[in-house]
């Protein structure tokens, strides 16, 4: 290979790998605010088809506005460990294992959404 063009390759190189790392900086809101809205309405398409063997009260439409809440609520800096996500998804089985879910139990469930999406205040300050 000639000097110049292993010159321009490193040159284009550059330029292409600081723009794949402005747009991950600057515009990953965005990128992050599509998969968002893809994922909250596959898992609320899903909630039915899981969820049909629970009887239908106030709790279970309570609990369901709230995940959706949650979930379009979330924002980047302060997505949820996947500890706590696991932690969620056995509250809610565990909830609905024996096909309905009390007012205790959505009060739990609620206060523990509530806890994760105020869990980190250190970067919510920015």
């Amino acid at each position: 290979m000639k000097p110049g063009c292993f010159l321009k390759s490193i040159i284009v190189l550059t330029i292409i790998v600081a723009a794949i790392a402005y747009i991950i900086q600057h515009k990953s809101d965005w990128i992050f605010s599509s998969g968002k809205k893809i994922f909250t309405e596959a898992f609320m398409n899903d909630w039915d088809e899981n969820f049909n063997y629970v009887k239908n009260t106030p709790e279970k439409t309570e609990l369901k506005d709230s995940l959706q809440s949650f979930l379009q609520t979330m924002k980047l800096e302060n997505i949820p460990a996947d500890k706590d996500i696991d932690k969620i998804v056995k509250m809610v089985k565990a909830a609905a294992a024996d096909s309905i879910i009390s007012d205790s139990e959505l009060q739990v469930i609620s206060n523990n959404l509530k806890l994760i999406k105020d869990e980190r205040p250190e970067q919510n300050r920015n």
